[in-house]
């Protein structure tokens, strides 16, 4: 201990006696363990952490989405949950949940909620514990049940500041008075991130006869809770055995194409998402950034040994021996690696906020994202490999020279063979590193640019939409009609709207899309399912997104109640269905409708309905005079920006009803921007990894060429005396420079081949070998590289011959 803690002070010392050496490799080393650090926090949080529920590691999610695009979610029937309940041998429970969006009044102006409908354990089959009071207790859930409610921690610090004596109070949700009865803790909020939970008796739709006794009514999500010892491959197995007695007991209710797999998933796998893949790229792309900072460092320290060779060897000369030698020059590097890590921690403790944001948008675990011991720990390790990686060479290099000769050479600075070609390996381990970077960032910002060139299909320029939901009151759709018609005819005639319409979802964010079957009249369908996306539309919807009409007609105030029913397809929808031919009068029929027939009066331009990268299917549009629902999107074009013009919008709104809750009021241009958040953030991190990696590796190149002129400064001096041109000398320069950097780009080239294949998940539009990225990529490169090779070559061609033959 007294060695080391005299090798640490020693160390202190030349690292202040060298400040400049110091400064350059602490901020080189900073700016790769910082990145790092902040990387793994997100990895640590998301992926490695156990979930903040007891047990985490049992809890599985029946019916998951599965992977085809053409299959909704795999949904249950409270008679399906209960024989799960009952039949289940590899689970413990089995709980429900679906969500529902409820009118809250008791705080203000009337809100809102999205609204967590679940069983009365739900809650305690996640092992969660309540902030305050209690969650529902047996018989909550059931018909008859006193109405109750708990408040998710995010809502009750947003709309109740955080007062405890909310508990015990009631509120008006949906009509109703229901009594709060707890505070769910700062969790993730899962399955989805509502604002209120309700047990299933608060639910009229739920706790009707009608979805009770009927296996149709699959509204239900259903978690459950694998007995110990128990795997997920055991539990989809005994699932798959219950779906197919059902599928034989009631052949129409379970068709093979629809029901012929019901996943499984761990809780911890849903929870994670699509940002593994993602995250895991980011990791290793900031790994990479780390080798290479280590890289640039090891050879500045090699160049700072050449210095110190007279100083080793006269230690050496005294009878220090090797090791003791190398002990000393390793806890030399690893000082600073510890200083470099120390500042990184800073830097990553400043993104922090930026970090959680960025996950947000992937995955509900974002709020875990911390600087932990976990993380320190982290920290700390690479911290001390890094200060072995790049301080083990060179303190090798430096105990292995010839005593004799290093004290002959006085102060002259010389390398060896093995060091130059250790300088030249690293240098194209640096050029091979940036080159994969700079492909992956490339193929990010393309993939981004494609994103948002995609035609969504109607017009997001000055379209503002909000939600508005009337109260339980208004339960015919006559009612409804005669509240929203007035409501759109006041609002046109507003200085500034050019155009108002209702639908049932909003374009690019359509996150519950339903999708139910159909058949054709005078059509025998296919063997699997007929589906097509479905929306309700007001006649001026069409004018205000300026979405085309292909053929026929769009809605008329004609198509009211009572009138023919009608409908408008896409043109998905009639080429699948009627390819070259005209659709406009065809009748088509929800199989669940009993019979009733709709003409198709028109076809519209396909709309990108659940985001720009999903391809666009078969949809279908019906009137909203016909078919009005409380919910609804209200959508307004403006001859300005229509967020200028909200004030009076809101006013005009509560005209109609003071109490009439107006929530998500955003632009479409909004809309469209959050869908692009993930890619664009993805792109501009793997931007800045790659913009780092590059200049530590230019600066790196420089750092090279400069010392081997250095090196050279006798030979540069006799070739100039001798009378070689300066040209020559230029290209003597360059071509030292430049024959690592293209064997660095030659392997780069080969390494992204094989690593960027990896991307295709995160990719739109682009291939992993696209050509022009690499192309553009190897351009930019070459001439940073060049860039930074003319610096120290002008410097040989500034040396005086008369002072370079002096050198000896």
């Amino acid at each position: 201990m007294g060695r080391l803690l005299q090798d640490v002070k020693y160390a202190l010392r030349q690292i202040l006696k060298n400040p400049g050496f110091s400064l350059s490799t602490v901020l080189t080393l900073a700016l790769g363990i910082g990145t790092n650090t902040a990387i793994f926090s997100m990895v640590h949080a998301v992926l490695l952490r156990p979930l903040p529920y007891a047990n985490g590691d049992c809890l599985v999610h029946i019916g998951y989405r599965t992977p085809s695009p053409d299959v909704n979610d795999v949904t249950f029937s409270v008679q399906e949950m209960k024989e799960y309940r009952q039949q289940s041998r590899e689970l413990t429970s089995v709980e429900e949940y679906h969500s529902m969006v409820f009118t809250l009044l008791g705080q203000g102006d009337p809100d809102r909620v999205r609204t967590g409908v679940v069983s009365a354990g739900f809650f305690d089959h996640f092992g969660v514990k309540p902030l305050l009071g209690r969650f529902f207790v047996a018989g909550e859930d059931q018909p008859g049940a006193e109405p109750v409610l708990l408040f998710s921690y995010p809502y009750w610090q947003r709309h109740f500041l955080g007062d405890p004596g909310v508990v015990g109070k009631s509120v008006i949700l949906d009509g109703k008075s229901a009594k709060v009865v707890g505070v769910l803790p700062p969790i993730p909020l899962f399955p989805e991130e509502n604002d209120v939970f309700l047990p299933a008796s608060g639910c009229s739709i739920r706790s009707s006869e009608r979805t009770v006794g009927s296996r149709k009514a699959r509204i239900l999500s259903l978690f459950g809770r694998l007995k110990p010892g128990r795997t997920v491959e055991q539990a989809r197995a005994e699932v798959a055995a219950l779906v197919g007695g059902w599928r034989q007991e009631y052949p129409d209710l379970y068709p093979v194409e629809r029901y012929h797999d019901v996943p499984i998933v761990p809780v911890q796998e849903e929870l994670t998402g699509n940002f593994r893949s993602t995250l895991l790229i980011l990791l290793a792309t900031v790994g990479m950034v780390l080798l290479l900072a280590c890289f640039n460092v090891a050879n500045l320290t090699l160049a700072r040994m050449m210095r110190r060779e007279r100083e080793v060897a006269v230690r050496s000369a005294l009878g220090a021996g090797r090791g003791r030698l190398m002990a000393q020059l390793l806890t030399e590097s690893t000082v600073l690696a510890l200083a470099g890590g120390a500042v990184g921690l800073v830097l990553a403790f400043t993104g922090l906020g930026l970090l959680t944001a960025f996950a947000g948008r992937f995955t509900p675990r974002a709020s875990e994202i911390t600087i932990d011991g976990q993380v320190l720990l982290f920290t700390l390790l690479i911290s001390v490999l890094a200060g072995l990686l790049f301080g083990l060479f060179p303190a090798f290099q430096a105990t292995v020279r010839n005593v004799a000769a290093a004290i002959k050479a006085g102060g002259r600075s010389t390398v060896s063979t093995g060091g130059r070609r250790f300088r030249a390996l690293l240098t194209i381990a640096q050029v091979a590193i940036s080159f994969i970077l700079l492909i992956g960032a490339g193929l990010s910002i393309r993939s981004f640019l494609n994103l948002r060139q995609v035609d969504p299909g109607f017009n997001l320029k000055n379209v503002v939409v909000m939600t508005l939901t009337l109260s339980v009151g208004h339960s015919t759709t006559e009612e409804r009609v005669s509240f929203y018609a007035p409501l759109l005819e006041r609002l046109q005639s507003l200085p500034g709207v050019t155009a108002a319409g209702l639908a049932s979802s909003v374009p690019l964010d359509d996150s519950s899309d339903y999708s139910p079957s159909f058949e054709i009249e005078g059509r025998t369908m296919p063997a699997e399912e007929a589906r097509a996306s479905f929306n309700i539309a007001s006649e001026g919807f069409f004018r205000t997104l300026e979405i085309p009409r292909v053929r026929g007609r769009t809605f008329t105030a004609a198509d009211t109640k009572g009138a023919p029913e009608v409908v408008i397809i896409n043109e998905s929808f009639a080429r699948k269905y009627w390819p070259g031919q005209d659709p406009v009068g065809h009748r088509i029929s929800f199989k669940s409708s009993n019979g009733d027939w709709m003409t198709i009066v028109g076809v519209v331009k396909d709309v990108k309905q659940l985001g720009l990268t999903v391809e666009t299917g078969p949809a279908f549009y019906r009137p909203f005079r016909q078919i009005a629902g409380r919910e609804v999107r209200l959508f307004l074009h403006t001859a300005g920006d229509p967020m200028s013009m909200l004030r009076e919008i809101v006013e005009i709104v509560h005209e109609r009803d003071t109490q009439l809750p107006i929530t998500n009021i955003r632009s479409l241009e909004q809309v469209r921007d959050k869908g692009l958040a993930p890619a664009r953030l993805t792109a501009i991190l793997l931007a800045l990894f790659a913009a780092l990696a590059c200049t530590v590796a230019v600066l790196g190149i420089s750092g090279v060429v400069a010392s081997s002129v250095t090196e050279r400064t006798h030979e540069i001096g006799i070739r100039s005396a001798l009378g070689a041109e300066r040209g020559r000398l230029l290209g003597m320069v360059l071509r030292q420079g430049l024959t690592p950097v293209t064997v660095g780009l030659v392997i780069g080239v080969v390494g992204a081949l094989g690593l960027t294949r990896f991307l295709s998940s995160i990719l739109f539009g682009v291939v992993p070998n696209d050509l022009l990225t690499y192309v553009v990529a190897a351009g930019l490169l070459l001439a940073a590289a060049v860039a930074a090779c003319l610096v120290p070559a002008r410097q040989a061609l500034s040396i005086d011959p008369l002072l370079a033959l002096r050198y000896e």
